[in-house]
C-alpha cells in the first residue's frame, strides 16, 4: 500500500461578518484539502486553515511512495508546521483506515465515545451582506442580539454548551450579555455558558469580569489575558476555571503552564498540535497533569468537522464539549459529498463506515477552488467603521486584512 497521488487545493468559503476582539471576520475564510489516492484504490482527505498548499508540495518527493500505515515513520519525516500536516496526517489516516476497514477512531485505539457533544460557537456579528448562511444571518450587535442568536442556535441544533466571543466590545456589554445569556439559559436546565474574548483584556480586568460573572457560575474562562503567568495571578482571584488555546497550544507550552499553573482547561486543536494523533496525545498530557481536555475550532468545512469528530471520539480524556465554528459554514458551501455533517440534540454521531465517514465532492471543490483564485475578498471594513469611525483604515476594502482594523492587545 503505497501513496501513489497527491494533491492540495487551496478552496475559499463564505464567512460571516462575525466580530471578535480584533476585528470582523473577511467575507472569505481559506482552506487547504489534501487528497491522496493510494496504489490499491484507497482515497484519504485532509484539510487545514489556509492556504498552504506550498508548504505541503514541498514534502511530496517523500509523501508519493510512502506507505500511510507507517505514520510514525512519516511523522520524522515532516518537513513544515504542525498545522500544515495536521491536513496530510488526517489523510493518510483516512486511507489507512479504509484498508482495514474500520472508522479512523477505531484505527488509532478505538473509540471512548459512540457520539461527542458539541458547544455553540457565538459571536456579535453584523448582518451578512447577502443574507447568505445556514443560521443567525441577522446582527447581533448588542447583548439582546446575542441571546436572540443562542435561541437559534440552541433551537435549530439542540446545543447545552453555549461559548460567548467576547473582547470586542468594552467588558461590561460581555458581562451583560453573559448575565441575560444565564437568565435566558439556566444551570439548573443543563446549559453550560463560557466566554472567550481572546486575551484583550489586561489582568485587572480579567479579575474584575470574573468577579462580575461568578454569579452566574461560568463553565470556565477561556483566554481572558495573554500570558501563562497572567492566569496564574487571574486565579489568586478567581475559582472559575482557566481555559486557554493561546498561550497553551502547543507541546512545548506545557512545561510552563506547569511550572506556573495558569491554565485548567487545554483546548486541544488538531490542526494546532499536529494532528488527530497529537491531539490523542494532548489528552494523555491533561490526563498525567490533572487538567481538563476541550476543543478549539475554526472555520472548518466537513473534512476537518470529521477529523475533530473522530480525534475527539478516540480520546477519554475529553471532558467538556468541543467548540464547533462549523454551523457558520454556508450549507451549500462545504466539498464534501451528501451535504453537511449534522447535529443532533448538541451531538454528533461518531460514523462506522471506515475512514471518516467522508468523501470529496470534486465538483463543490473545484467551484470552491474557482472562489479561491477569482472571487474579491471584502475585509468588511466599512463595517466595523460603522460603530466606531476612529479605527483606522488601512487600505482599499479588498486589502487582506485579517479582522480588520486588527485592534492591538491589550485592549480594555
Amino acid at each position: 500500500m503505497k501513496i501513489s497521488k497527491f494533491k492540495a487545493t487551496p478552496v475559499a468559503m463564505h464567512d460571516q461578518p462575525l466580530l471578535n476582539s480584533t476585528g470582523v471576520h473577511e467575507s472569505y475564510r481559506i482552506r487547504t484539502i489534501v487528497q491522496i489516492e493510494t496504489t490499491d484504490g484507497y482515497t484519504g482527505a485532509g484539510e487545514t486553515s489556509g492556504d498552504i498548499s506550498t508548504e505541503i508540495e514541498n514534502n511530496r518527493s517523500w509523501i508519493e511512495g510512502h506507505d500511510p500505515r507507517q505514520m510514525t515513520l512519516a511523522r520524522l519525516n515532516w518537513s513544515g508546521s504542525p498545522r500544515a500536516w495536521a491536513a496530510v496526517e488526517t489523510a493518510m489516516l483516512d486511507a489507512a483506515a479504509k484498508h482495514a476497514e474500520l472508522p479512523v477512531c477505531d484505527y488509532i485505539g478505538g473509540r471512548a465515545r459512540d457520539r461527542v457533544e458539541w458547544a455553540a460557537y457565538l459571536f456579535y456579528k453584523f448582518a451578512d451582506e447577502n443574507g447568505k448562511g445556514e443560521v443567525a444571518t441577522g446582527e447581533a450587535l448588542d447583548p439582546e442580539g446575542f441571546v436572540r442568536q443562542a435561541e437559534e442556535f440552541v433551537t435549530k441544533y439542540g446545543f447545552k454548551a453555549l461559548k460567548i466571543k467576547g473582547g470586542f466590545f468594552d467588558p461590561e456589554t460581555d458581562i451583560e450579555t453573559f448575565r441575560l445569556l444565564r437568565k435566558r439559559f439556566p444551570k439548573k436546565d443543563g446549559y453550560e455558558i463560557r466566554i472567550d474574548p481572546n486575551a484583550v483584556w489586561t489582568v485587572e480586568t480579567s479579575i474584575r469580569v470574573a468577579k462580575a460573572i461568578e454569579e452566574y457560575e461560568p463553565q470556565y474562562l477561556e483566554d481572558p489575558t495573554d500570558s501563562i503567568a497572567d492566569h496564574a495571578e487571574l486565579k489568586k482571584h478567581t475559582d472559575i476555571p482557566t481555559a486557554s488555546n493561546m498561550c497553551v497550544s502547543a507541546f512545548a507550552h506545557v512545561k510552563p503552564n506547569a511550572k506556573l499553573d495558569g491554565i485548567d482547561v487545554i483546548l486541544g486543536d488538531h490542526h494546532h498540535w499536529g494532528g488527530i494523533l497529537a491531539y490523542k496525545e494532548t489528552g494523555v498530557l491533561c490526563r498525567v497533569m490533572g487538567w481538563g481536555l476541550s476543543g478549539h475550532s475554526n472555520n472548518a468545512l466537513g473534512v476537518s468537522q470529521a477529523a475533530m469528530l473522530h480525534a475527539c471520539a478516540a480520546t477519554p480524556e475529553l471532558n467538556f464539549p468541543a467548540d464547533s465554528h462549523y454551523p457558520w459554514t454556508d450549507t451549500d458551501e462545504d466539498v464534501i459529498k451528501g451535504g453537511k455533517l449534522q447535529f443532533k440534540d448538541g451531538f454528533m454521531d461518531v460514523p462506522d463506515v471506515p475512514g471518516l465517514g467522508v468523501e470529496i465532492d470534486e465538483e463543490a471543490l473545484s467551484q470552491r477552488h474557482e472562489q479561491f483564485k477569482t472571487d474579491t475578498l471584502s475585509n468588511r471594513q466599512e463595517l466595523v467603521l460603522s460603530i466606531d469611525p476612529n479605527a483606522k483604515s488601512s487600505g482599499p476594502k479588498n486589502d487582506r486584512i485579517i479582522n480588520f482594523p486588527n485592534y492591538q492587545k491589550p485592549r480594555w
